[in-house]
């Protein structure tokens, strides 16, 4: 499986695959909480590499939300489906989850909000990100 967006009527989401490398275990050999960070950047960043607008990518992270569910413990290639939780003319809030490459284990899971300081997000960057706008209702 290649990084592509899965078009699911009520839960859309962008997949990206990010290579796991031994540099960023830890001493006990895991991976750290903070490496966590890197690799949900860049599978947002992979989904947003094609937008028009590029300045639109220099924004504020407001807020980022992990919770650590299993340890990655070697050299892998990590599974991160992102998503959009809410977005609004000035924020924007991802949820995410790294997985094993098959998806098979969760490792982790959360939320990162951005946030434009300068303007409201252009109708181009607000077209795109509603595509991966998750639609379940409260009780699924």
């Amino acid at each position: 499986m290649h990084d592509g967006l899965i078009d699911d009527i009520f839960h859309p989401r962008f997949v990206f695959f990010s290579p796991v490398h031994r540099d960023e275990l830890d001493g006990f050999g895991r991976l750290e909480r903070s490496r966590f960070t890197a690799h949900v950047d860049a599978a947002i960043a992979g989904w947003q590499m094609n937008m028009a607008n590029k300045g639109e990518q220099t924004v504020a992270v407001r807020d980022f939300a992990i919770e650590l569910l299993d340890a990655v413990i070697s050299p892998t290639t990590m599974r991160i489906d992102v998503w959009v939780e809410h977005l609004d003319p000035t924020s924007c809030v991802f949820g995410f989850l790294c997985s094993s490459e098959s998806g098979v284990t969760a490792f982790a899971r959360g939320e990162r909000t951005i946030t434009r300081l300068d303007a409201p997000w252009s109708s181009g960057f607000l077209d795109k990100h509603a595509t991966l706008t998750k639609h379940l209702p409260a009780y699924a």
